[in-house]
């Protein structure tokens, strides 16, 4: 299945079954237009409507537990605060928490 996907006026194809994945992050780092990249430098998160965060700089993983996630990335600590919080994905530099997030603070 493809599907278009428009961003800054510039059509896209991407095979949405796996073969190709969108990346937001690439996706505005390329932009250039409207985001200075020293933006990127030490980290990005996303956070879907409270229950699925994502994000990219994570250097260690510090704590883990069911109320609180706490990584740190080049220049800083994150902390998630919430609620049945479960670590979905780890991967060099990502992490993807999923739960009921209520807080999400850099430290």
């Amino acid at each position: 299945m493809l599907a278009n996907i428009f961003f800054f006026n510039k059509p896209k194809t991407y095979n949405i079954l796996g073969e190709s994945m969108f990346n937001f992050f690439d996706e505005i780092k390329k932009s250039g237009r409207t985001v200075k990249e020293k933006v990127f430098e030490d980290y990005s998160i996303i956070n879907i409507s409270g229950k699925i965060l994502y994000a990219e700089g994570v250097v260690s993983l510090l704590k883990l537990s069911k109320e609180v996630v706490s990584f740190k990335t080049r220049n800083c600590v994150i902390l998630v605060e919430g609620e049945d919080i479960v670590l979905d994905e780890l991967s060099v530099n990502t992490i993807k928490i999923i739960g009921k997030i209520k807080k999400v603070e850099q430290i």
